[in-house]
């Protein structure tokens, strides 16, 4: 199986609700492994590459690195429900509170919140963690804070420099469900309530070993 096209790509989103931009979920597959190889950075209309952004413009998925280091998209339908997993109900301020959360992670979620919208060049800046020994600790409460479902991948910043790579853009997983068309969805508020939607619905899609994966990642208590 292969997919060649943007649509495509958004239906297999709405399929496995939870869909890895690389393999790393058992079993289950990635826009990495369907897509065309030769299509990749051709700044085409046919690029996975440009599609990553493209999904969370047109407020078709949630797209960050929910899962360890890795890439995913979870579909906006999904979203609140796995947001509220992924932080297993606990604010910021909570699990920082509780040990969960480094202080580089709590200052930078606190720009981003303030700021709404930004890119990750001002938010390193605006976080202080300018210095090169820094530059672990700044990736570090990014991949954090998107872990806990904090804050999600909104755009790409182009760089000002020919050649340079794009620069990702960022907003609280908040603000952005508030500015999406999800707005006019039921959010979750309920953890216990999430929790067994999720369990019933994802033994449909994933099998055993994926299942095994995301209970322990989303603590289903399978």
């Amino acid at each position: 199986m292969s997919i060649t096209t943007y649509p495509e790509f958004v239906e297999l989103v709405n399929q496995y609700k939870i869909f890895p931009f690389s393999d790393f979920i058992p079993d289950c597959p990635s826009l990495t492994s369907l897509s065309v190889p030769d299509n990749w950075h051709t700044d085409t209309e046919l690029d996975p590459w440009l599609w990553r952004i493209k999904i969370v413009k047109e407020e078709h998925a949630a797209y960050g690195k929910f899962f360890g280091a890795k890439g995913c998209f979870i579909s906006i339908d999904w979203y609140p429900r796995l947001q509220l997993l992924l932080s297993q109900g606990k604010s910021v301020e909570e699990r920082y509170s509780d040990g969960l959360l480094s202080p580089h992670a709590r200052n930078v979620y606190q720009i981003v919140q303030q700021v709404g919208h930004i890119d990750a060049r001002n938010l390193r800046k605006e976080s202080g963690l300018t210095a090169k020994e820094q530059k672990k600790d700044y990736d570090r409460a990014l991949v954090e804070l998107q872990n806990f479902g904090d804050i999600v991948i909104t755009g790409a910043q182009e760089s000002s420099f020919e050649g340079g790579w794009s620069s990702m853009c960022y907003e609280s997983s908040e603000y952005w469900l508030q500015t999406t068309l999800n707005k006019n969805m039921n959010s979750a508020k309920d953890l216990a309530e999430a929790k067994e939607f999720v369990k019933a619905e994802l033994p449909e899609i994933f099998s055993a070993k994926g299942m095994k994966y995301l209970d322990k990642k989303l603590q289903l208590d399978l």
